[in-house]
Order: structure tokens, then sequence, then C-alpha cells
């Protein structure tokens, strides 16, 4: 009915104007719904366990060494764990934040320590961050515990 509207009389194509409004239009409607139907790509932590070992002469403590990349703009939710954690800055940098105190900026080649089961987050700016962490760690235990 469109296409039949848009043709002169006797014509069985429309004319080149309403030809270029037609594939604007379409054009327009094919992004729209490609958009709503295409999924956003989604970004997210990696994570490598390097490490997990029981700690020789400490019953009950294990040492835990991961490989963490983490996109731009990223940040955790707070969290604790239940031993001493490291972590060193391989390329980027992460913003530590620790309620209480305050935010430690931490860049290629720096180094955080935090201590057993304070209540921390981490942010990472525009590069993102790669890290090293190292956790001194009550084994058994869930490596980390999410708070509000």
């Amino acid at each position: 009915m469109l296409l039949r509207t848009l043709t002169q009389k006797g014509d069985s194509m429309p004319r080149p104007n309403t030809r270029i409004l037609m594939l604007v239009a379409l054009v327009g409607m094919y992004s729209m719904v490609g958009h709503a139907t295409e999924p956003s790509p989604t970004v997210s932590v990696q994570a490598e366990n390097l490490l997990r070992e029981s700690l020789a002469g400490a019953e009950g403590k294990e040492v835990i060494i991961s490989r963490v990349r983490f996109p731009p703009h990223t940040e955790l939710p707070w969290h604790w764990h239940p031993g001493e954690e490291f972590f060193f800055v391989i390329e980027g940098s992460m913003t530590l934040k620790r309620r209480g105190e305050a935010d430690v900026v931490a860049a290629q080649g720096g180094v955080q320590k935090i201590a057993p089961q304070v209540i921390h987050t981490g942010r990472t700016g525009e590069q993102g961050a790669e890290l090293v962490i190292f956790r001194l760690h009550a084994a058994g235990e869930p490596e980390r515990y999410l708070v509000d």
C-alpha cells in the first residue's frame, strides 16, 4: 500500500526522491531494530588463580596468587577478605577505597596491602588495570565476603 501511494499512476517504481526517502527510512528502522536486539558487548573482570596452596608451618592458612585484569571504569562491590591481601599493579591503575580511610591510587609498579576483614573496593580509570594479587587466607573460607 505504501509503495502504491508513492508511485505515479502507471509507474512500477517510486520517483527518485521518494526512493531516497524510503531508503533512509528503512535504514533508520533497521538500525533502531538492530540496536534494540543486539546485546551490548560486556567486558568483565578476568581472574586467573595462579597458585592456591597450604602454607607450611601455618596450620589452617593458605596462599592464593591471582592475576586479574580489570576493564576501564570498573568498580568492584564492597567486600572483605578473611586474610591479608597484597596487590602489585602490572599496568594501568587502581584506586583502592577503604571505609573510613582516604582513597589511594596505585599506579603501574605500585603495591598495596589490605589488612584482614577491612571493608574495601577498587575502581579503575580510563586504562583499566592488571594486577597480581597475593592473599594469605584462612583455608576453607570463601575468598571474599560481599557487604552493602
